[in-house]
């Protein structure tokens, strides 16, 4: 089953891909491409887990992994195509690729991201939104942990400082699981100073693990970019 769903999730993302490069042709006399990158700023929305340690017996581990819960910063880039559909409404697909998940080393991964966006142009200003499909790509060690697949909604304002360069801030929101249903993040732990874990081995030596992992991708991303 596992790997029926994920041909299926390839097949959509094949055919999300074709009809972007079937509909820059089929609009070609009024299609204008362009390029963003930014900053991304990303968490697990709804995280929830269990922390154990299996030196420890399988006890919940006192070791101080807050930052789990922490954003993560890292950058965005995409390739887009405006194509016109009415004087102020066009159909934006664009290729990309997102940092996301949480700061923590083990709870990271990043996606290729296809959105779908409906643009309002109002002069200067433009208003965008869509649906979106995600693959993830691996980057990270223990990245198998997570869901290979997304799919999330956007919603976006923008400003144009003239007919190429503009700016856009984004925030996207993910509908599936992220975490598989068998994942056992394990997380590293470093003690600082007079840590008092510090002496605590099973600590030191990373066998403390997430498990009973859930939650939701969503992320905000602030670009500039460039309009041919």
């Amino acid at each position: 089953m596992t790997n029926i769903l994920l041909i299926m999730k390839k097949i959509v993302l094949s055919i999300i891909f074709f009809a972007f490069l079937c509909s820059t042709q089929l609009f070609a006399q009024g299609v204008r491409f362009g390029f963003k990158a930014g900053l991304s700023v990303s968490e697990i929305s709804n995280l929830e887990y269990t922390i154990v340690n299996t030196g420890l017996d399988g006890d919940p581990a006192i070791a101080p992994f807050n930052s789990i819960d922490e954003g993560r910063y890292g950058f965005a880039v995409a390739f887009l195509a405006e194509i016109p559909v009415t004087n102020k409404l066009s159909f934006q697909p664009e290729f990309a690729f997102a940092s996301q998940g949480n700061k923590y080393e083990g709870v990271r991964y990043d996606f290729l991201q296809i959105p779908l966006g409906l643009r309002l142009n109002l002069n200067r200003l433009f208003l965008i939104a869509g649906p979106q499909a995600g693959l993830k790509i691996s980057f990270f060690e223990q990245s198998e942990n997570y869901k290979s697949f997304d799919f999330s909604a956007f919603g976006g304002l923008g400003y144009h400082f003239n007919e190429s360069i503009f700016v856009e801030a984004r925030f996207t929101k993910g509908f599936l699981e992220v975490f598989e249903d068998d994942a056992a993040v394990r997380l590293p732990y470093t003690p600082g100073e007079g840590d008092p874990q510090a002496d605590n081995n099973s600590l030191v030596n990373g066998d403390n693990f997430l498990v009973n992992g859930s939650g939701t991708n969503q992320y905000i991303t602030l670009s500039i970019g460039y309009r041919l």
